[in-house]
């Protein structure tokens, strides 16, 4: 191969990583907002969790530890969620002000791009891990897990982070309204994240509710943590086919997507 068509070879491949410095130039920008989501799962684990598992530890043979074992892998399940809809707002933002058209325009692909935006959200992904397992840890609540285990639930975490990621990225192409994609967010963030038994166990929840939170992905991706967490790592092969679908779906609905948009 020779070198003139080495170097457009080469320069497609740097494209994602151009794409990464943008992302990570907007994050910087926003770095207050981005703040906030750090310090967000720190307010869960210290509040309502510390809260709900003081209550339970009350009763015979109950500890803070084991409820925040049970609810660590519940926090992971919302935290990759909220990537979800923070992809909704990056994409659509970057098809208004121009950052997708541009990439394109120098021979990025939707899948390139994809692959910048599950890089930049993975990262926020992982600082607010490494927040809530600190903060369990001085809470007693990695008492009962080794350390392979634990590793297997942070790679099935990420996972589902990029499955969620991608279905963000999925609305944001095809949905060219602001006040549509608000009304669509509000109508499904409260049930699925609520319903899915990431801070209580569905055993004792109303008929109702379990029959919605049968109904919602976040269910059986709190499950798959779950049971890494416990040593079955079947929940990372189900993470994996979880965020290979997802991605398989939003790419070709970026290709298809207009490069800018006029947001009404």
């Amino acid at each position: 191969m020779s070198t003139l068509q080495t170097r457009p070879q080469a320069r497609r491949l740097a494209l994602p990583l151009i794409a990464v410095r943008f992302h990570w130039l907007s994050l910087w920008n926003w770095r207050q907002v981005y703040y906030g989501r750090i310090i967000e799962p720190i307010a869960y684990l210290l509040f309502l969790a510390a809260g709900i598992g003081g209550a339970l530890a009350s009763g015979p043979g109950q500890s803070l530890g084991a409820y925040l074992a049970f609810v660590v892998p519940g926090m992971f399940a919302m935290l990759a969620f909220r990537s979800g809809t923070a992809a909704v707002s990056d994409v659509a933002n970057d098809r208004k002000w121009g950052v997708f058209a541009f990439y394109a325009l120098h021979g990025g692909g939707p899948a390139g791009y994809l692959s910048s935006i599950v890089t930049i959200l993975g990262t926020v992904f992982l600082a607010q891990l490494a927040m809530v397992l600190v903060l369990a840890a001085v809470l007693g609540g990695l008492a009962d897990v080794s350390g392979p285990h634990l590793m297997t639930t942070v790679l099935t975490a990420l996972l589902v982070d990029a499955g969620w990621i991608a279905a963000g990225a999925t609305v944001a192409a095809r949905v060219q309204s602001y006040a549509a994609r608000d009304f669509l967010l509000t109508l499904t963030t409260l049930p699925v994240v609520l319903a899915a038994p990431l801070f209580y166990p569905l055993d004792s929840a109303p008929a109702y509710l379990r029959a919605v939170a049968h109904a919602d992905p976040l269910t059986y991706q709190v499950a798959w943590l779950r049971d890494t967490w416990s040593g079955d790592p079947s929940g990372l092969l189900w993470a994996a086919l979880w965020a290979a679908i997802t991605a398989t779906g939003a790419v070709p609905m970026l290709a298809r997507a207009d490069r800018v948009t006029r947001e009404r």
